[in-house]
Parts: C-alpha cells; structure tokens; sequence
C-alpha cells in the first residue's frame, strides 16, 4: 500500500474514532463524564486531535490524569463546558505528567469557588507538570480558588535535572474569580518552575492572587504580553526568584494590591545560592491602582552569592492614578518601592521615560543605588 494513502487511512480513521467515541459523552445529562473524557484522550493517537463537538455541560467528578502523552490536540465547539461536580473527587480537571506537544483549545472549565474573596487552596484547573511543547488557548476558566493553570517541574519526571518543564504558551484565555495562574508546585526543594513562559493576549478578571513566576531553583525566560487585568483583588504579577522577565505593553486597570512584586524567596525553601535579574517592565499601563510596583532585593537568611540583582528596567510606562493605598504608611507612598536589607543591592537599573501622575501625599519613586532615574514625565491629575 502506498505510503500516503496508508497515512490517510489512519487519519482518517483517528477522526472517525474521535468523533464516534465523543458520543460516549452526552451534556446536559447530570452523569459524571469524567472516565470517558479520560479514555477518549487516553485513546487518541498521536499526532492527530480529539474533538468535543457537542456544546453543553459535562460535568466532571473526578480528576482527570494523564501520563506520557504526546502530540495531540484537543479541543472544543463553541459552548463546550467541563464543570467540576459538587462532590469533585481530587484536585484538577485536567493533570498531564511528563506530556509533550499537547494543545488544550476552546474549552470553558468551571471549578467550585464562586467566592470573590477567599482563597480555597486544592481547588485547581489544569496541570502540566514536567513536561513541554504545551499550548493553552481561547479557553475560559472561570471560580477556581486555587491555580486556574500551573505549569511547572516534576519530581515524577524521566528527567534527571531540576528544571523539567519547557515551553508552556497561554494565550488568548479568559480568566474570571480565580486565583492564580502559577509555576509554583507542592513537591519539595529539589525542583524550580518552568523555563520560557508565555502569557500573551488574555483576560484576567478579578484576580485574588497573581499571575505567578516562582522558583527554587534557577529557571528563566518568561514573556507577560499584551494582557489586560481588570480588578485584581491581589497583586497582578508576582516573580520570585525568575529571570529574564518580559513584561510588556499590558493593561492594568483597578488593582487592589501591586501591580509588580519581585522579591527573593524564603531562605527554608531553598538550598544553593543563586542569582535573579533581567527584570523587564516596558510600555504597560496602569490605571487606578492601590499599589505600584515593588522590587526587594534580598530577605533576611538569604543564601548569597552574586551581591547584585542586575537589570531591572521600569521604562516608557504610564502610572495614572495609583494611590498607594496597599500600604497603612505613608512612608511608603511611592509609584515605586525598591528595598534592600543591606544583603545584596542593585546593579546596571533604569527607571526612565514613564509617563504618571501623583494623588495627593504620593511621590514617584523611593531611590536606591544602582538605579539610573531620568527622563520621566510628571502630568496634573484628571479633574473628576
């Protein structure tokens, strides 16, 4: 048999199991779907998709976890929605161990934290651990009171290295009352986050805790473009210990807490000194927020080696109407907070070409050394 005509065939027929075995699944019926999800992924082939057709809701009562799993796409019709059960057995919908070249596309996932301000911490969305090449797009996530995403290293992975996750994209979601999206893990000290990140072109709506960049060991390269977050209830970018840090041309807009917090983390969590840096915030803008921007260079307890943090560059954005509020002093009233406990301090930093305006007791920027601090542009208040 030729060889195409061979490929063909087994195209084909992948398709027409996929579509055949998505009957086994039928919305709307209140009967937990979540084994004949499993075995629908579990039984598609390589190098093809599997995809739900039906829209509705398939209710979820079980995690959902998958091991091994290699070159598929799976995807979603318009109105497509897996929904945790009240009684939902686990933690994620979706857990993918040691997985590459998967695509999640067009689903909406529902988890069971309705509450606006409470955190519920378990209570999780997708997983990918120890593993690369993933793509999460055009879905919607929506009351998850943990992580809606986490993409981070394994202690299961084949991989013999500390860093084990690569090359996770997140693009083009919809975020709404969850907490986190994060690389952050619950293993031990011998494993970081993930390495070359990208958060681009999504919607974050209320947001409790952060979008996330968090380490133990060293890991960079995360790219955070064209997002807009609109009411955070935390703060919207956390980076703990990443770097080469790109966060460029978002939307801040009625943020509770800081738009950026970069500090080291706790001295107990890890066990070598390494360094971070290369911190890029450029052309974001930000408006109405209770908190600016606040970068610590070291805590108490740190293991040191490198007695600089290098790069951080907070240039060509526009600050308007921040009033600092997130702090109960006003000694910390600044758009922007750099702090060092004396351990390590800055080094080859820029603070230029910003674009703000100052409410009433609040001033630019709390000096440091190592910082360069030219070029920005004071501009009066909107009259309301």
């Amino acid at each position: 048999m030729p060889k195409s005509l061979f490929l063909f065939i087994a195209l084909s027929l992948s398709i027409l199991f996929s579509s055949q075995a998505s009957s086994s699944m039928i919305p709307d019926d209140g009967i937990d779907d979540s084994e004949a999800l499993k075995d629908l992924i579990l039984n598609t082939a390589e190098n093809s998709a599997l995809k739900i057709e039906e829209p509705g809701v398939y209710d979820i009562c079980s995690a959902i976890i998958v091991r091994n799993l290699n070159n598929i796409v799976i995807t979603a019709n318009t109105g497509v929605i897996l929904k945790k059960c009240d009684q939902f057995e686990g933690e994620y919908i979706l857990s993918f161990y040691n997985s590459r070249f998967i695509e999640i596309n067009g689903f909406i996932f529902r988890g069971l934290t309705t509450d606006k301000i409470n955190y519920v911490w378990g209570e999780q969305g997708i997983l990918f651990a120890g593993s690369e090449d993933i793509s999460i797009k055009h879905n919607q996530f929506f009351d998850f009171g943990d992580a809606a995403i986490r993409a981070t290293s394994s202690h299961l992975s084949s991989h013999d290295t500390n860093i084990n996750s690569f090359r996770i994209d997140i693009r083009n979601n919809y975020f709404e009352n969850v907490t986190q999206v994060t690389t952050t893990h619950p293993w031990n000290n011998n494993y970081g986050g993930t390495h070359d990140i990208t958060v681009e072109d999504n919607i974050f709506e209320g947001l409790k805790g952060a979008l996330k960049f968090a380490t133990v060991k060293p890991v960079s390269k995360a790219l955070v473009r064209y997002n807009t977050f609109k009411n955070t209830k935390g703060t919207a970018i956390e980076i703990t210990y990443y770097s080469n840090v790109k966060i460029i041309a978002n939307t801040f807009i009625d943020s509770d807490k800081f738009i950026l917090n970069a500090y080291p983390n706790k001295p107990k969590s890890v066990t070598e000194p390494f360094n971070w840096g290369s911190i890029y915030f450029t052309h974001n803008t930000v408006l109405r927020s209770k908190g600016g921007i606040r970068i610590q260079s070291d805590v108490t307890g740190e293991l040191i080696d490198d007695k600089y943090v290098r790069g951080i560059y907070i240039n060509n954005n526009h600050f308007i109407d921040v009033d600092m509020t997130v702090y109960p002093e006003k000694k910390y009233w600044y758009l922007i907070n750099l702090f060092t406990r004396g351990g390590k301090s800055y080094l080859f930093s820029t603070i230029k070409d910003n674009v703000y305006n100052l409410l009433p007791e609040v001033d630019f920027v709390k000096k440091t050394s190592g910082f360069t601090v030219e070029d920005n542009t004071l501009i009066k208040p909107e009259n309301n």
